[in-house]
């Protein structure tokens, strides 16, 4: 079966006006400006398939947002294929508006001056949807997302940031799209209100087998939805594949640490390179999964050796390792 999205050495570069500073330098360069090109994204390739979760991973600048407002057909690639149910997304065609979905965390749809119902009613004009049945639709997003129904009725303008959020979700999915794209939703939002996100849309990954790309800063949202990552650096393809994967590339994932004499160190330092930590007579050593039994039992010979901790390095670490070694 064909992937749902195709993106294939796809490029984009913008023109950006340089503004001069001082008055008579605006003038001058309202006669003659003066531009420069940033390429957001070079050369990028990946693909989605149905019922999988893509996450795009990226510092500030990396071309998440430009890759996202590519493949969801709002600018155009200046190099490159990008297929998104079989067709090019920037015609935007009829049916393909019917079966995608944007949500933009900093970007909303939700008229302030309206409630979340409103909105709904006039959405289901939109998308011909009846308005009975987009209102039932609506009382069930809601109650998954822990909305009640009065929420649902109330001025957008009232209502807390997470509920806005959850409003937004609400009328992004009330034509029950196949294809959704995400940028930023749980921004700014508190852990009990992202967990209740993060579980909406792997409910609704599973009920309608759709294909979701995701932006987010939050490693947590990484994690618990995503099949496959893709990592940005400078608008560069940095790793695509799974966090597994990842996680496999690593030598050295899993840390101890420990306290100890200096002679227990000195006998340790025979077998493995021990560094040492922040606090006073405090140690770690790095090592490969495989061979825990093995520094355990080096470990374990000691008896001036206390407060032993084994843990691996988390996905934000070997993310940032990552960035590290690009920039060299």
């Amino acid at each position: 079966m064909e992937p749902q999205i195709i993106v294939k050495n796809v490029s984009k570069t913008y023109k950006v006006y340089i503004k001069e500073n001082g008055m008579i330098n605006a003038v001058k360069s309202f006669f003659n400006r003066k531009y420069k090109y940033i390429q957001a994204v070079k050369d990028i390739s990946f693909t989605v398939n149905q019922g999988e979760i893509l996450g795009l991973i990226g510092l500030n600048g990396a071309g998440k947002t430009t890759t996202i407002k590519l493949v969801s057909g709002i600018i155009k690639a200046d190099k490159g294929i990008i297929k998104v149910l079989g067709s090019d997304p920037f015609l935007r065609s009829k049916d393909y508006r019917r079966k995608v979905s944007l949500v933009m965390g900093q970007k909303g749809q939700l008229d302030p001056d309206l409630s979340i119902i409103d909105s709904v009613k006039l959405f289901a004009s939109i998308y011909s949807i009846d308005k009975k049945e987009a209102i039932k639709r609506a009382k069930s997003m809601a109650e998954e997302l822990n909305l009640s129904e009065i929420d649902l009725k109330k001025q957008v303008r009232t209502l807390s940031l997470g509920q806005r959020m959850k409003g937004e979700l609400i009328l992004s999915f009330i034509h029950l799209p196949v294809i959704v794209f995400l940028d930023e939703p749980t921004l700014g939002l508190d852990f009990i209100t992202q967990r209740t996100i993060r579980n909406y849309l792997k409910n609704y990954k599973k009920k309608y087998n759709a294909s979701i790309i995701l932006t987010s800063h939050y490693i947590t949202d990484i994690e618990d939805l995503c099949d496959n990552i893709y990592i940005l650096h400078k608008g560069h393809e940095l790793y695509y594949g799974t966090i597994d994967k990842l996680k496999s590339m690593v030598p050295n994932i899993r840390k101890v640490r420990f306290n100890a004499s200096n002679c227990a160190i000195e006998r340790i330092s025979k077998y493995y390179k021990v560094e040492k930590a922040d606090e006073e007579q405090e140690y770690f050593i790095r090592f490969n999964p495989h061979e825990t039994i093995n520094v355990m039992k080096v470990l374990s010979n000691e008896i001036e050796v206390s407060n032993i901790n084994f843990h691996d390095d988390t996905l934000d670490i070997i993310i940032e390792s990552l960035y590290k070694g690009a920039e060299k």
